[in-house]
């Protein structure tokens, strides 16, 4: 997965995932690299009814555990989880039991994501959802937890007045 381009755009979508704990799922469309889709288990998707196709971007994804978008002046923590495919955008339904993040999947929200700002110490992007409109950031924890996953803290941004 490649960092996302000054000024470009692409989809977004968060799905509210009832799985061990309810949180959400916030995906953000980036280039894809060879690596993205080789890494992927195109054998859970196809159980899932989604096909796969090796295309030129993929979702960002993160794991929002309060399962809320950030008011202003909050930061949310938001764990990078693996790309998922742009397929999977419009998936609703049920994870069995056995699959990694078995339970229940829906569409809270979507839309588009204009990247405004990406450096390596934040990343601030636009979405233009049907529920959610505004300016967020992303910054990053330094370093890795114990668990290898990469943290990073989700907050709005001041709006330009």
């Amino acid at each position: 997965m490649k960092i996302p381009e000054e000024g470009k755009e692409g989809d977004f979508v968060i799905h509210a995932h009832k799985a061990t704990r309810f949180h959400w799922d916030l995906r953000l469309e980036v280039p894809a690299t060879d690596d993205d889709f080789e890494n992927m288990d195109l054998s859970s998707y196809s159980k899932l009814g989604i096909d796969i196709k090796k295309r030129e971007s993929v979702m960002w994804s993160f794991a929002i555990p309060k399962a809320k978008f950030p008011e202003a002046g909050e930061k949310l923590l938001a764990i990078e989880t693996e790309p998922h495919p742009v397929e999977y955008n419009s998936f609703e339904g049920t994870i069995p039991k056995g699959m990694y993040g078995a339970g229940e999947v829906k569409i809270y929200d979507s839309g588009k994501v204009r990247w405004l700002k990406v450096s390596k110490n934040k990343i601030v992007f636009e979405l233009e959802g049907k529920k959610i409109k505004g300016k967020f950031a992303l910054i990053p924890f330094k370093g890795k937890d114990k668990g290898g996953e990469k943290k990073w803290l989700w907050s709005q941004v001041e709006q330009d007045s």
